[in-house]
């Protein structure tokens, strides 16, 4: 029972238990695990090739928020950042809003996603499962080869760098497919579950004016099916701005 004490009015009140005082941490990670982690090997190389040299996580945390900078610039570095023009400064100025980061430099988050594919082409990108779905793994190369094959579709639909592409879909491996072969055509992407109704969908998605849609007939939550196909018409009718719908049956 919890301990209980007069209050000044004379009536019993019942106090929480206190937490107990624990002097060691729960758990420690093995000394392997510390090599492996990729903190470790960032200090590391901070100190081979930036001389910097910093004896715990607080005294690098330190330096990261002070000389922000300096920092960001050696985790582009150390991230190996592909980049198809070069940026001209990391940051236009301290200041928030409006700060400029990296400007100048070209990007593509479709091609980082991917840039090991080859490497750990048999490896599980993607392990997934849900209630309507038995555990899958989908590895890298059938993950890269799916989002290349869907990049030639959108071409083909007339989908192009700038114009803006929406999901009507839950996650899924194809809903990350269809990100990355948005994203690497440098088409714009923005998504919704398909819990979400016609009106907070149009909300959100008639300020882009999307040119495609990706959508799903319903889903299940709960042991419940949920048709989503007369919501599916439904934002179809008012999103005039869509040229093309691929459609997934789930």
């Amino acid at each position: 029972d919890p301990p209980t004490h007069e209050d000044e009015r004379g009536l019993t009140v019942n106090q929480p238990n206190e937490p107990a005082h624990v002097d060691e941490p729960l758990w420690r990670p093995s000394p392997e695990r510390i090599e492996r982690a990729g903190i470790t090997r960032y200090m590391r190389w901070l100190k081979e090739r930036k001389g910097l040299e910093f004896s715990n996580y607080e005294s690098l945390w330190e330096w990261s928020v002070t000389e922000i900078e300096a920092f960001w610039a050696s985790i582009w570095e150390f991230g190996e950042v592909i980049s198809h023009a070069p940026y001209a400064r990391v940051l236009d100025g301290r200041h928030m809003p409006g700060a400029k980061w990296f400007e100048g430099a070209r990007l593509n988050y479709a091609e980082h996603s991917l840039r090991h594919a080859s490497a750990r082409s048999q490896e599980p990108a993607i392990i997934f499962q849900s209630e309507l779905c038995e555990r899958r793994e989908v590895s890298w190369a059938e993950l890269q080869r799916d989002v290349g094959s869907l990049a030639a579709t959108l071409h083909q639909l007339g989908v192009q760098k700038g114009d803006r592409v929406v999901a009507y879909m839950p996650n899924m491996p194809e809903t990350v497919v269809a990100l990355l072969a948005t994203a690497s055509i440098g088409a714009i992407w923005s998504s919704a579950s398909p819990d979400m109704g016609a009106a907070g969908f149009l909300d959100r998605m008639r300020q882009i004016s999307p040119k495609l849609l990706f959508a799903v007939d319903g889903y299940r939550y709960g042991g419940k099916d949920f048709d989503r196909r007369e919501v599916l018409a439904e934002i179809l009718r008012e999103l005039p701005s869509v040229e093309a719908v691929i459609f997934f049956p789930y």
